[in-house]
């Protein structure tokens, strides 16, 4: 049987923790390095020159890492972009992978010492992204807490935007008929049906419903009614993001331009919350690199917090 592991969120103090049933998850210290990425990659990750590094972990003045370092995150690289993205029966562009935040095609966390283009989803300098415009008085409604607790909740799009600071990866099962969507944190299950239209009389949900067609060789969801209880959640900054109305309508975009490399970009048009739609940047995602890097379960609880240590430090004690 996996072992569990506890998991703590990276980027900002959470007060959720999470049990993690993979071996796979972790592949990091195990996962044979990328080799480095040669000329431009998909996104603009090039290799970073002397004078252009951004301090990461433990990095000398020169940008360098000092050294080995455990699990050899120090020749992490961008990676190549590996040749044209595979095909569906159909002709359009297969989706198909285990994709992940970053540039490395494997699990990442902040605090490694690494190359920050391999570690960071696109430049901010060349495709900024601009933070929400909110009407006059949705301040108070942002403010209020999560409905279903601390842990970081599921929904379109915050469970696919929130993975900047989550790190954590999402699969996708691409058919000519639908797109299976898995984020394997915060556990989301959604289902993309091809060239069906919403229904008319639907019931909100928190992923809302999804209807799907192609651009060539984008990928387009269009997103609607969606639950107004689930917060979006906007990456970079935890106290970003908004509580939807019910007129809340998403597209999401996605572009696969060769085999190791995939493209979120995201709008969110909420004409009762924004004063104008939020547009992410396009996102860069890349494909897992280990063969052995499988789908894990990583289940959210508040055993972080004072009295859910004690419930499980009592029941260890009766337990004896």
């Amino acid at each position: 049987m996996r072992g569990i592991k506890s998991f703590v969120t990276a980027g900002a103090l959470f007060s959720a923790s999470c049990l993690l049933v993979t071996a796979a998850f972790a592949q990091g210290n195990n996962a044979p390095a990328p080799g480095k990425a040669s000329g431009n990659t998909a996104g603009g990750f090039q290799a970073p020159q002397k004078d252009d590094q951004t301090c990461i972990g433990n990095r000398d003045a020169c940008g360098k890492v000092p050294g080995n370092i455990a699990g050899g995150f120090q020749a992490v690289h961008p990676v190549p972009p590996g040749g044209p993205a595979p095909r569906l029966s159909d002709g359009h562009v297969d989706l198909t992978g285990r994709w992940y935040p970053n540039a490395a095609g494997k699990m990442l966390q902040a605090a490694y010492p690494l190359d920050r283009n391999a570690f960071r989803q696109f430049d901010p300098k060349a495709t900024p992204e601009e933070k929400p415009s909110y009407k006059p008085g949705m301040e108070k409604l942002n403010a209020r807490p999560f409905p279903y607790g601390a842990c970081d909740q599921p929904g379109t799009p915050g469970a696919t935007l929130q993975q900047i600071s989550q790190h954590a990866p999402m699969e996708l099962i691409s058919t000519p008929s639908r797109v299976v969507m898995l984020d394997e944190y915060p556990m989301d299950v959604r289902m993309i049906y091809m060239n069906r239209p919403h229904p008319k009389d639907p019931d909100p949900t928190f992923n809302g419903d999804s209807a799907a067609h192609w651009e060539g060789d984008t990928l387009v969801v269009d997103v609607t009614v969606l639950d107004t209880r689930l917060r979006n959640t906007i990456p970079g900054d935890a106290s970003t993001g908004w509580f939807p109305s019910e007129r809340e309508h998403v597209v999401e975009r996605f572009t696969r331009p060769s085999k190791n490399y995939l493209i979120y970009q995201v709008t969110v048009d909420d004409p009762v919350v924004l004063t104008k739609p939020w547009k992410s940047a396009p996102r860069t995602w890349s494909l897992a690199q280990d063969p052995h890097d499988e789908w894990g379960e990583v289940f959210c609880t508040l055993n972080q917090e004072p009295e859910e240590y004690q419930k499980i430090t009592d029941a260890k004690q009766k337990a004896k």
